[in-house]
């Protein structure tokens, strides 16, 4: 067994090289601390493909291992599972749902949520303000998480996120809000919460503070532009009608004042 091990990279060579046509019999069923397979492994990642970490994730599947002719070794080593065979060649270097395969039957919901955890906060280290500025169907497509978001949330980054984080977040706090989402009821709601219960602004706060730059900050110039015409006076005179007069905001629209209104 010895030698056999010394000479498994050259073996492995000459197979891909066409030289011989397979490893030596029973090479994988002997292998009981798969060390030869995890030789074999790193050969081909490291020397012949020159793979780096996200090639790894990008390319490493079954299909690949069967034509660098190593399913003998994914059989009786790993079980069929390409994961298992690069976990132990680099133990606790990937997680499963990085890979561009999973497995089918791969994805429960509560995996599903422990990778969008540790997604998150220990490979992005996303802060809320990050978070709320990226998250969305296409960083959830980047980062893998796309089929357990059609599985188990009907395709709805929120509806995720929620399971997740219950009730920390409002769905029109995240950049990214799903095609129409916004109706004008949604906008007002969106609108006192973030007023009253997130900044808690007093009514002379408010006449400081409420603008166009205002609500885009609080991503609530969307709904602004459809249902009130870009008009923030409209938006705010609905939600508190009569409240206040339009020249009482500190930011009132260029080309407001005119002789009229004096």
């Amino acid at each position: 067994m010895q030698a056999k091990a010394v000479q498994i990279e050259e073996i492995y060579q000459e197979i891909l090289d066409g030289k011989r046509s397979r490893f030596p019999p029973n090479t994988w069923k002997e292998d009981s601390d798969r060390e030869l397979s995890k030789r074999v492994t790193k050969y081909l990642i490291e020397t012949i493909l020159k793979w780096n970490e996200e090639d790894i994730k990008q390319k490493w599947n079954t299909p690949l291992i069967i034509k660098y002719r190593l399913l003998g070794a994914l059989k009786h080593g790993y079980d069929n599972s390409p994961y298992k065979m690069i976990e132990d060649l680099y133990p606790n270097r990937f997680k499963e749902w990085e890979f561009g395969m999973a497995p089918l039957n791969f994805w429960t919901k509560e995996k599903a949520l422990e990778a969008l955890k540790w997604t998150v906060e220990e490979k992005e280290k996303l802060s809320k303000v990050e978070l709320l500025k990226f998250y969305s169907k296409k960083w959830l497509e980047k980062n893998k998480l796309s089929a357990p978001l059609v599985m188990y949330w009907n395709g709805s980054p929120y509806a995720m996120i929620n399971s997740l984080y219950p009730n920390k977040f409002k769905e029109w706090e995240f950049s990214m809000t799903p095609n129409n989402f916004w109706t004008k009821e949604k906008a007002l709601v969106a609108l006192r919460w973030t007023i009253e219960e997130k900044e808690k602004l007093t009514s002379f706060q408010l006449l400081q503070v409420y603008s166009v730059k205002w609500l885009t900050i609080h991503n609530l110039i969307s709904p602004c532009q459809i249902f009130w015409n870009n008009s923030p006076y409209s938006m705010i005179n609905e939600l508190y009608p009569g409240q206040n007069k339009e020249w009482e905001y500190k930011f009132t629209p260029t080309g407001f004042w005119t002789e009229k209104k004096h």
